[in-house]
């Protein structure tokens, strides 16, 4: 396993988490709610204040750029509160096979720790790979929303999962 090094990303890695992030959508569109052509409108700015607002952790090559993100969303809402989401979980293609996913993700739910009741997250249904990596953690399928992406003329369904970390 080649090492990377994990930290959150802050404002400072704005410019190289806007590179990742348009090249994940852009590289994988049916795997991303958000559309390459509405965030690549999107100033280094936005990028840095989303870094600044959320939970965005980076694994880092020894060049100090981004291989792979994750981000981890908590919610606000009072009844809800006991939720997080993963969102944006992207590795480059020369980190596949690495173990870098794993790490990522492992360093999501520690995040979370069990403060939290649950952490969800959503994969395209024919993204055998992450399906097998969040099951492998834990993860759970829960429901399949039908149709829930269309990428051009194609219609893609995402497998609803969940990790219940905190106590029942």
């Amino acid at each position: 396993m080649r090492p990377y090094k994990l930290r959150r990303l802050d404002r400072n890695d704005a410019s190289s988490f806007r590179e990742i992030r348009l090249e994940a959508l852009a590289n994988h569109p049916e795997a991303f709610g958000a559309s390459w052509k509405e965030e690549q409108s999107l100033s280094e700015a936005d990028f840095a204040g989303r870094l600044e607002n959320g939970l965005v952790i980076g694994g880092l090559s020894d060049d100090g750029i981004p291989a792979g993100t994750i981000g981890v969303s908590k919610s606000k809402a009072i009844k809800t509160q006991h939720i997080a989401s993963i969102w944006g979980m992207y590795v480059r293609q020369e980190a596949r096979g690495t173990g870098l996913s794993r790490l990522l993700l492992s360093a999501a739910i520690d995040e979370v720790g069990t403060t939290l009741r649950s952490l969800r997250l959503s994969v395209v249904s024919s993204n055998v790979p992450a399906i097998r990596l969040y099951k492998s953690m834990g993860f759970e399928e829960w429901a399949v929303e039908v149709e829930a992406l269309k990428v051009g003329d194609t219609y893609y369904d995402e497998i609803l999962m969940r990790l219940e970390v905190g106590p029942r």
